[in-house]
């Protein structure tokens, strides 16, 4: 379902845990797609419809996962699928993963080190930005 700021779904089997996916302009330019709550098989398409989007307007983004309290493999996927569309694109994306709940299941698969991986959301922008804009 949408909101006004984003796309918000739950888990039927744990209707408690929701994702809240906000895509937010950032005065570089940048969209900056956050993720809060749980990202699993009853979520992963709120996620994946909030980067296709972005994708399908050749935007670069950051995705914020900071606030992410589980990654499961359909998380894994929609990241795999992205990196995959900008790739063939050319086009730049990063993603903010300091805490384990992210950077674990990341590890885990080999993707932290095949993802564009940042600390921090103005690390993430830096990598991101347009040299020439700054």
């Amino acid at each position: 379902m949408n909101t006004p700021n984003g796309f918000t779904g739950s888990d039927d089997a744990h209707p408690g845990k929701l994702l809240t996916v906000d895509v937010q302009p950032h005065p570089r330019g940048i969209p900056l797609v956050r993720l809060l709550g749980d990202v699993d098989l009853a979520t992963a398409p709120l996620f994946q419809r909030a980067v296709e989007q972005q994708v399908a307007q050749r935007q670069r983004f950051v995705v914020d996962m900071d606030g992410v309290d589980f990654l499961s493999s359909a998380g894994l996927a929609v990241l795999v699928d992205v990196r995959q569309q900008m790739a063939e694109k050319d086009l730049k994306w990063a993603v903010v993963a300091a805490r384990a709940t992210v950077t674990r299941p990341l590890e885990i698969t080999g993707l932290l080190t095949m993802l564009p991986i940042f600390d921090t959301v103005p690390a993430a922008l830096d990598a991101v930005a347009d040299p020439v804009a700054g």
